[in-house]
């Protein structure tokens, strides 16, 4: 997020004639200017020492100084100073050396305070705008830098991956104690989470409900420096527009019926920490808008309030559905979408790291014991057999509620099938594909076989014989597998 940029607006009206003075001088202060005055060169190089000035507005025809000397020794205390010249009529002025003294504008006298305010206005604005660049593109180069470092780290996967050397190892995961599983695509999403949690990158979590995307935004807060500040969680999909702004930006009192007093959001309370917005695919186009300034810019308003405020927040985001869809569908900002993929972390449903199921199974074993004050220590084999065919579209969540739910009915050493109700009857309408690396080799080369010859057969028409010349396998093994397979019906010509 960028802070706000300084507004330029002290000035400095130098004038030996003092009426000139005061009534300028009372017209910008109006305006919301802080204006210092001073008759001469003297008066104000002395004021000069005193701190600095955004815009000078300097009479050219001092009593005592050259305007151009009065010039150099304003630029060169303050450099980013900008000299508006009054020129009088006593004579020409070199304009070409006003420039190149520094001077940024100039008025003729007599002119009306009207057409001073529209110069300052116009340089305050140019000012602005270039201040904020300035820390717009601090910023950037310091993300960039970052992410040189994530991509270093992310080659050095690759490498470590594709040596062929030696059998990878397993991740260390003593400092994220509650990610759990050794599947190489857990492992993938861990050590993305260590490379960018120390960068001040957005991070954007995607994976099915259930799949852990909160606990891994925790992980990216937990490993950074803002660890010992505040964590704020917000799901987006749980509250309407009008309660999610007044929950993440604040209220004043009176801002809307309900709103007796003064409330801080939940941004102002993540200051300095880590804002997680879970679900932001639900966010409407309308609050996506006002979101997206608070990102880009740090700013955002109370409801109620015309002060803008700044707050310094990591972000990390998290969503179930497919942003680059709802993109192409006018759902969802696409300038909003590549603000908060700076950086992704993919994580996978539980069927898709079916290896992690004991590890995870047994984790939540133990919490429920303790929870409920079971001495549970284990799952019957069957239990085991079971869950490895169920497809668990509530993943990770899922399988917790199951053996919590279990660990109540289940008699103490070992939960068995029957206490497991709700996988006995979820199993028929979600069984898992099951990968062949799954299964034992001689179940999956029965598998094949099974699939392989009632193929062959169904082409040669139940005709061994053409089996055979289409398979180029001889007739007597081909008969032996009929046999064995179960497959009766198909003639042995």
């Amino acid at each position: 997020m960028y802070p706000e940029a300084k507004q330029p607006r002290r000035l400095l009206f130098i004038d030996s004639d003092v009426t000139i003075l005061s009534a300028f001088g009372k017209e910008l202060e109006q305006c919301g200017y802080r204006v210092e005055l001073a008759c001469d060169g003297d008066e104000a190089r002395t004021v000069i020492k005193g701190g600095n000035f955004d815009v000078v507005i300097l009479d050219v025809c001092l009593r005592k100084d050259n305007g151009s000397d009065l010039v150099s020794a304003i630029k060169r205390a303050n450099p980013g100073v900008e000299v508006i010249l009054f020129t009088g009529q006593n004579g020409p002025i070199d304009y070409l050396e006003a420039v190149e003294t520094g001077v940024s504008d100039w008025l003729a006298k007599p002119c009306r305070h009207e057409e001073l305010l529209a110069k300052v206005t116009r340089i305050r604005e140019r000012q602005n705008n270039f201040r904020t660049m300035e820390i717009k593109n601090r910023e950037l180069e310091k993300i960039r830098s970052e992410m040189e470092q994530v991509i270093d780290g992310l080659k050095g996967m690759v490498n470590d991956e594709s040596d062929g050397a030696e059998p990878r190892q397993k991740a260390d995961t003593t400092d994220l104690p509650r990610i759990i599983g050794h599947s190489k695509d857990i492992e993938k999403a861990i050590e993305l989470t260590r490379l960018v949690a120390d960068t001040s990158s957005t991070v954007l979590i995607t994976g099915e409900s259930g799949t852990g995307k909160e606990l891994f935004a925790r992980a990216v807060h937990d490993l950074s420096s803002r660890s010992h500040l505040p964590f704020i969680s917000v799901n987006c999909s749980a509250l309407p527009d009008t309660l999610l702004e007044s929950e993440l930006f604040g209220h004043k009192k009176g801002a809307f019926t309900g709103a007796i007093t003064t409330k801080r959001g939940l941004i102002e309370e993540a200051d300095k920490g880590t804002l997680f917005l879970d679900e932001i695919g639900e966010m409407s186009t309308v609050f996506q808008a006002k979101l997206l300034r608070t990102l880009q810019d740090g700013e955002f308003k109370q409801v109620g309030s015309s002060q803008l405020q700044i707050a310094d927040v990591r972000v990390v985001v998290a969503t179930n559905r497919n942003l680059e869809k709802q993109v192409s569908q006018g759902l969802f900002r696409e300038d909003l979408y590549y603000r908060v993929n700076q950086f992704h972390i993919g994580l996978p449903p539980l069927r898709e790291r079916i290896e992690d199921l004991p590890l995870l199974a047994h984790y939540f074993l133990e919490q429920a014991s303790v929870e409920y004050e079971r001495p549970l220590v284990g799952f019957a084999s069957a239990v085991m057999e079971k869950m490895f065919r169920y497809a668990w579209p509530g993943n990770v969540r899922e399988l917790r509620n199951m053996i919590f739910q279990a660990a109540i009915l289940a008699t103490p050493p070992l939960i068995e099938l029957t206490n497991m109700t709700t996988l006995l009857e979820k199993l028929h309408r979600h069984p898992r594909k099951s990968r062949i690396i799954d299964q034992p080799y001689t179940v999956a080369k029965q598998d094949f076989e099974t699939r392989y010859f009632k193929s062959l057969l169904d082409r040669a028409k139940g005709n061994i014989s053409e089996a055979s010349r289409l398979s180029k396998i001889d007739r007597k093994h081909i008969r032996t597998k009929v046999k064995n397979l179960g497959f009766a019906h198909y003639r042995t010509g």
